[in-house]
């Protein structure tokens, strides 16, 4: 009668040997099931499951029934039984009942599962890599795109080469509405292309004027369908004006400064960035050319500010510069010495300057003896005067002054930085971000 309750019925005495067993699957036979009457129940089960089974009958001696615990029984293939044992004490009764529910159904579901869960958390990962790659993709891609809401025509995404194109930044962009962007005059225009691009399921183009800058903009309208909608992808590309300075240059108008050997740039008389190749891109360590277009060169050229000032002053006075020695800047934090050869571009109207940057070797770097005091190397402030601002020069010399000082208290310290600290009256931290500064980490102190 007890085994008609449970797959697994067992009897057993107050030691906890096994007296008889009963079972209603035929597949437990494999396990031995049939040697078990007259072995101690623990010699059946696995080495980890020995203790609970001593759990087992201390809890079926003190109360009468014990809580269920799940024991394994090895196998012959090294697979084990699983079986979840209620022990009862009846009345009456010279023997323990083992109540044993047979737990291989249970571990196979578990088994499938967790094998389920698996398998969603890889495809989960899959879809995720993919979506972070096209996403690296997409920003760093060089043309500009937004995708646009078909209902409110307000951009749901876009990219970084959009947000250089409009002047603004990409977080600001999403959530507005693609019409601000450009001047009211071309407005009517945009909506009306919108629709027809809509209705018609074809890609329309549309010329416009930037409203952040007046810059004329070529926008390329094509609706695609997405989640039971249509929403729009938008190509922005900038035009080149009549009157822009680059016209006429070329019909492709990165085309030219690609052919030139050497790290090349174009720039205006303010510093601005018009072009540059894809060697100066790889020299500054810039992943796309629309990061650079539009940009000042002083923030990858000269060790400061007054590098590009007196470069600029030369080529408007002379029209033509050789052989100017300064530094180059990349994005990764380090610098290198180059020398930059410019000259000026007549197109018509504003100038322009082509700018070829050349590293300069080890065997190129100058090499003059290190001067004491402050005529040998302040000497050249006196070329810059008229043509750069004062404020400027004195800040200049100011950061040759205070290297000098540095110099000298290392030298005089034969190197110990510590005592330099305390000779210029500098924390040891403010000391160690001069010599970065400065360039200094390497000097030895020595003349």
């Amino acid at each position: 009668m007890a085994s008609l309750g449970s797959d697994l019925t067992l009897l057993v005495d107050s030691s906890g040997s096994i007296i008889d067993v009963a079972y209603l699957d035929a597949t437990v036979q494999p396990f031995g099931v049939e040697d078990w009457p007259g072995r101690a129940w623990k010699d059946t089960v696995t080495t980890s499951s020995a203790d609970k089974i001593d759990s087992l009958i201390d809890e079926c001696a003190k109360t009468g029934a014990s809580r269920s615990h799940q024991v394994n029984h090895p196998g012959p293939r090294g697979a084990d039984l699983p079986v979840e044992y209620v022990l009862r004490r009846i009345d009456g009764f010279p023997y323990l009942i083992a109540y044993g529910t047979d737990l291989r159904k249970f571990a196979e579901v578990q088994q499938r599962l967790i094998q389920a869960q698996f398998e969603l958390e890889r495809e989960y990962r899959r879809v995720r890599e993919s979506e972070a790659r096209y996403r690296v993709i997409y920003q760093k891609m060089d043309g500009a795109l937004l995708v646009v809401d078909g209902e409110t025509r307000r951009i749901i995404d876009g990219n970084a080469a959009a947000g250089q194109i409009f002047g603004v930044a990409l977080a600001k962009m999403v959530g507005d509405t693609l019409v601000s962007l450009i001047q009211r005059d071309g407005r009517d225009r945009l909506m009306e292309a919108l629709a027809e691009s809509r209705s018609l399921g074809q890609p329309r183009t549309l010329n416009v004027s930037s409203s952040s800058d007046s810059a004329a903009i070529e926008l390329r309208i094509s609706p695609y369908r997405e989640n039971g909608r249509i929403n729009y992808l938008v190509s922005i590309a900038s035009q080149v004006e009549e009157d822009h300075p680059m016209r006429g240059l070329t019909a492709d108008k990165w085309g030219w400064t690609e052919a030139v050997p050497e790290a090349q740039i174009v720039i205006d008389a303010k510093g601005a960035i018009f072009s540059a190749n894809g060697r100066f891109l790889d020299m500054i360590h810039l992943l796309s050319r629309n990061l650079a277009v539009g940009r000042n060169v002083n923030n990858w050229l000269g060790a400061s500010s007054v590098d590009m000032q007196v470069l600029s002053n030369r080529l408007r006075d002379e029209g033509e510069v050789r052989q100017f020695l300064t530094v180059v800047r990349d994005d990764l934090g380090s610098s290198r010495p180059v020398r930059l050869s410019a000259t000026r571009i007549d197109t018509g109207g504003d100038p322009l300057y082509s700018v070829i940057v050349t590293e300069q070797g080890s065997r190129e770097m100058p090499s003059s003896p290190k001067v004491s005091g402050m005529h040998g190397p302040t000497s050249d402030f006196s070329e810059l005067i008229g043509r750069v601002p004062l404020k400027e020069l004195i800040r200049e010399s100011a950061d040759v002054i205070e290297k000098l000082c540095i110099e000298a208290a290392l030298t005089q310290t034969e190197n110990n930085r510590a005592a330099a600290a305390d000779l210029l009256g500098l924390s040891r931290q403010s000391l160690y971000l001069k010599l970065k500064r400065y360039g200094l980490e390497d000097y030895t102190g020595r003349i």
